[in-house]
């Protein structure tokens, strides 16, 4: 079990690739969770308020869900329980496309168990080209972490206990380490080191709400 933030960002494998008008941010992790487990946690409305946040909507092809707290909204594309979902994001006048992915974790892993996958497709647009992929990654770093928690003890309300993390020093730590960690994607996936450590750098100011470089 990741339960600590430095166990936590090795837990996680990241990946930047090109995609149709844009590119893939991906994070996976395995948890020592059946397919079911996974799937209800990520989909239902009573589990998601423990650890990701409150949600509405109907988990069916086509449905409407809403996260209020996080200003965003979507729709559901295809929906194949227990595996698959595959989702708008929709926030503002952006809209990008999210695939959370459950499958039994490879060969020879510790312990078994299934490996979730997030894909977020993003534009190729001004916010891409000033913070990189930490701005999307960096999010689905947190919820990663928040997950890995809840799994461990799913009855228990981890959202004021989340709250106090980021809000702490540590917690701090982290959103810096997950910007580097994902600038050190961003160049594997063929990116030019310069320009990439600058979108990382300025992804961490804008989550802890530092003074922003612009150059």
């Amino acid at each position: 079990m990741t339960d600590t933030p430095t166990a936590q960002l090795t837990a996680v494998t990241r990946t930047v690739t090109p995609a149709k008008n844009g590119n893939t941010v991906a994070l996976s992790q395995t948890f020592d969770a059946a397919p079911e487990q996974l799937w209800e946690a990520l989909t239902t409305a009573e589990r998601l308020a423990r650890w990701f946040g409150t949600a509405s909507g109907d988990v069916v092809p086509g449905g409407r869900y809403e996260p209020p707290e996080m200003e965003t909204s979507g729709r559901l594309i295809e929906v194949e329980p227990p595996h698959r979902l595959l989702l708008t994001w929709e926030f503002g006048k952006s809209s990008s496309d999210l695939e959370p992915l459950i499958t039994a974790a490879e060969e020879g892993t510790d312990g078994g168990g299934n490996t979730l996958t997030l894909r977020h497709t993003v534009p190729a647009d001004a916010h891409w080209a000033t913070f990189g992929p930490a701005a999307t990654g960096r999010g689905w770093d947190a919820a990663l972490y928040a997950l890995a928690h809840h799994l461990e003890d799913p009855g228990k309300d981890l959202m004021r206990r989340l709250g106090d993390f980021a809000g702490s020093p540590e917690g701090a730590e982290f959103t810096r380490a997950t910007a580097d960690a994902w600038y050190e994607a961003h160049v594997a996936g063929g990116a030019d080191r310069k320009p990439a450590r600058k979108a990382s750098v300025r992804t961490a100011a804008a989550y802890l709400g530092e003074e922003i470089e612009t150059e």
